[in-house]
């Protein structure tokens, strides 16, 4: 028997040649991966070389160089978040890597985060004060701060060092364009392309200044001549196809794309940009037709049966879309781009209103593939619909961890915590979206808009004044602005903003339409009639104005200029159903029911699905006091309208009002099974079998309201703490009802059933305080005689 020393020897010296044996090969492998993607990217292939930096930094996570060049191929890919991500990464580990450092700071310039800008120029001359391309990013900040005397003098020391630098001479000659100094800059140009042949910068911009001086031939010349340098690269043909189209050349721009698809035809972009022409130039018939055999010759280009899939959807042919999205599924089984169909189709078929088809089939994709980005971000929406608020914020979070990033999930994100009542995580993704867009003014004014409604009005003109400066005509700022100033009941201000709206808007009516809900708004409601009608001179066809317009007449007690109107306004347009439905509710408010009847069932047989006038024809009955036929009505409306929540509680009211409890429990069972994911309908029935069903239907809302203790509606909490309540568990209808309390404190039937839970937990103090709240609200809800009581109770109880 050897002595177990020496075998422990030999087995670490084994171990060891293993390791070093491994680490040589990984090492080999680094070195080839990082070689092939140079020298794939140095020839244009930025996809392959981005594979290749990938590979490299899968063996080496912390390999600088690797990640460096990983962003540098996502930058000409036009990836700009990746790119961001991968250099900023670069800059936290290298704290002397210049190239880093200057593309984010070319980065911040094209993002016009000029501060951040600064920062960089700043870091990398510091690293190297000598190096040219930080003296123009310097020159750069200097010139956007016009700055220009400054500017000069950097761009001057550059060019001292290196005369023909590309970046250089095309500051220079921007900023000699600025001057009006046309001439000169098309000569610095000239002269620079001469001497950097291959560089197609310098031509795009002569392309551009050969444009805005009306040198046509020059401009069509530097732009073929970029495609002779770069043929591979289908942006360039673009830009020339671009440049023929906004000089009326439809034909020659046509004839650019189909020789890209003839130099490159393995390149499904230069097919892509083909189609999107046809589409916008010619007709979609002509794009399909050139579609289908485009697929036929190339089988395997997934993109051009998706592409064909979206235009037959723009076209509303859906079941067409739905085809060519199944036969991907069953050419490609269960491989991504069979993924990819799957998700679309269950977007269709959301869009056409089979939800329990897309839900379906998005659970499956998530049974396959768990981490699946789209199949969770539409489950997400799902739930986000169906106000199922905590599944959907686990939905977008999950896919927020792969993509920090996706702007689109962040804003959705964000929406389902407000709609959660929980305004700070809402703003803190309104922020991330601003850091990672700083230009996306939808989401300054979503930010805005949030700290408007959370009481931050000074923050939300900040963001809105941003937006302004940006763009002064911004129809969204100013609607924006416009809403701060009604909050603050800035009258004059709002008005001065609605001028605005309908200078830069001409041709439309929404400056005086805001205007005229100004007006009312702040009580002078004869000056709101001509602001609405100039919105309606502008805009004949639009509803609210119209609709506006009429509720001041009434307003103003002026029925017979109301009546007038809309007897106009259907004599031009005798389909309009909206004013078939005011003219009946003018009627109905002078008591003229034949009259009233007559217009609300033309509003219906234009538009049966609308829930509105069947509202109007049943409350008209019942001002007859004629209950048997507002309950055919509401029945009516109700199977013609899916289950309309408006039309389906107004029922349940009169059943309840007529004592028939069972009948109104059996219309929200209804309900549910038209709409099984509905919150708002589990709520309504947990509720009224909570205060009106005997101990099964106890049972029945216990199960129903789990759901709505995971949301932040102070209403649903309020059911599920009052069902708790009734079935004796007072210890968690005081937990679920303290939430409510919190979130809506001046709720009088949420004050009156924690000040019963309270008063079964023996805590009369606590319960004199609450049930005395919901008492001081002055308004009639269910339980007020027993609140009476209780109080009664603990007076006389000392």
């Amino acid at each position: 028997m050897k002595p177990v020393a020496h075998d422990l020897k030999i087995l670490l010296i084994v171990a060891l040649v293993s390791l070093v044996t491994a680490c040589g090969g990984s090492g080999e492998r680094k070195a080839k991966y990082m070689a092939e993607g140079k020298q794939l990217f140095d020839a244009g292939d930025y996809k392959k070389a981005q594979l290749s930096f990938k590979n490299v930094l899968q063996i080496d996570p912390k390999d600088i160089e690797a990640r460096f060049q990983m962003a540098e191929a996502s930058s000409k890919l036009g990836e700009l978040q990746s790119a961001v991500s991968q250099y900023l990464a670069v800059i936290n580990e290298a704290p002397k890597h210049l190239m880093s450092r200057l593309r984010m700071g070319q980065v911040y310039m094209l993002v016009k985060k000029i501060d951040e800008a600064e920062k960089m120029a700043k870091e990398v001359q510091a690293l190297d004060p000598q190096n040219v391309e930080g003296m123009v990013l310097m020159a750069g900040v200097l010139a956007s701060r016009n700055n220009t005397d400054a500017a000069l003098t950097q761009i001057d020391a550059a060019l001292k060092k290196q005369p023909d630098d590309v970046s250089a001479n095309m500051l220079l000659a921007s900023l000699n364009a600025k001057m009006g100094k046309i001439d000169q800059a098309i000569s610095i140009l000239q002269k620079n392309s001469e001497k950097n042949p291959t560089k197609t910068v310098p031509l795009l911009m002569l392309a551009q200044l050969y444009s805005e001086t009306k040198a046509l031939d020059k401009a069509q010349e530097a732009l073929e001549s970029i495609i002779k340098l770069e043929p591979k690269q289908v942006g360039h043909r673009k830009t020339l196809a671009s440049f023929l189209l906004s000089n009326n050349q439809m034909d020659n721009a046509e004839a650019v794309l189909r020789s890209a698809i003839k130099d490159l035809p393995d390149d499904i972009a230069a097919k892509s940009l083909l189609i999107e022409f046809l589409i916008a130039k010619r007709t979609p018939e002509i794009a399909i037709a050139e579609l289908v055999p485009m697929i036929e010759q190339n089988p395997d280009q997934y993109d051009l049966r998706f592409m064909l899939a979206e235009l037959e959807m723009s076209q509303k042919h859906p079941e067409k879309a739905e085809g060519v999205l199944k036969e991907i599924v069953t050419l490609d089984k269960q491989g991504p781009e069979s993924i990819k169909a799957r998700n679309k189709l269950a977007k269709l078929y959301a869009t056409t209103k089979r939800e329990d088809e897309a839900k379906a089939l998005v659970k499956q994709i998530i049974e396959e593939n768990p981490r699946d980005a789209d199949a969770l971000s539409l489950r997400g929406e799902f739930a986000l619909a169906d106000r199922k608020i905590p599944e959907a914020i686990n939905d977008f979070r999950a896919v927020l961890v792969d993509q920090p990033q996706n702007i689109r999930l962040l804003k959705l994100l964000s929406s389902a915590h407000m709609m959660n009542n929980d305004p700070v995580l809402a703003q803190e993704n309104m922020e991330k979206i601003i850091a990672i867009a700083p230009n996306d003014e939808s989401a300054k004014l979503d930010l805005a808009t949030l700290l408007q409604q959370t009481g931050a009005t000074d923050q939300a003109m900040q963001q809105i004044d941003a937006v302004l400066k940006a763009n002064p005509n911004s129809k969204l700022g100013l609607e924006t602005a416009y809403k701060v100033y009604m909050a603050k009941k800035q009258w004059d201000k709002a008005q001065e903003t609605t001028k605005r709206l309908a200078e830069a808007f001409p041709n439309e009516g929404i400056g005086y339409f805001l205007s005229g809900l100004a007006y009312q708004a702040e009580g002078k409601i004869d000056q709101s009639v001509p602001a609405f009608e100039s919105a309606l001179a502008k805009q004949p066809d639009a509803v609210e104005p119209m609709t506006q317009l009429i509720k001041s007449y009434l307003a103003l007690k002026q029925p017979d200029k109301a009546l007038a109107k809309l007897k106009e306004v259907i004599k031009q347009q005798p389909k309009n159903f909206v004013a078939y439905n005011l003219l009946g509710g003018v009627y109905l408010g002078d008591k003229k029911y034949p009259e009233a009847m007559d217009a609300f069932k033309k509003a219906v047989a234009i538009k049966p699905n609308w829930s509105i006038p069947y509202r109007m024809i049943a409350m008209a009955y019942v001002a007859q006091s004629n209950k048997a036929d507002a309950i055919k009505t509401y029945q009516e409306g109700i199977n013609k309208t899916e289950a309309s929540m408006d039309l389906v509680n107004d029922l349940a009211g009169i059943y309840h009002s007529n004592g028939e409890r069972d009948k109104a429990i059996a219309l929200y069972e209804d309900a549910l099974k038209q709409h099984p994911e509905s919150m708002e309908i589990i709520n309504n029935l947990a509720s009224y079998l909570s205060d009106f069903g005997d101990d099964a239907g106890l049972e029945r809302a216990a199960k129903l309201v789990e759901p709505l203790t995971k949301t932040n509606n102070p209403n649903m909490l309020d059911t599920a703490g009052w069902v708790a309540y009734k079935q004796g568990n007072f210890a968690k209808a005081q937990e679920l009802l303290l939430k409510v309390i919190a979130l809506d404190p001046d709720s009088a039937i949420s004050n009156y059933h924690l000040g019963m839970t309270h008063y079964k937990q023996k805590n009369n103090a606590l319960a004199r305080e609450f049930l005395q709240k919901a008492m001081d609200k002055k308004v009639d809800f269910i339980g007020q005689d027993v609140a009476k009581e209780t109080l009664k109770s603990i007076s006389a109880a000392g």
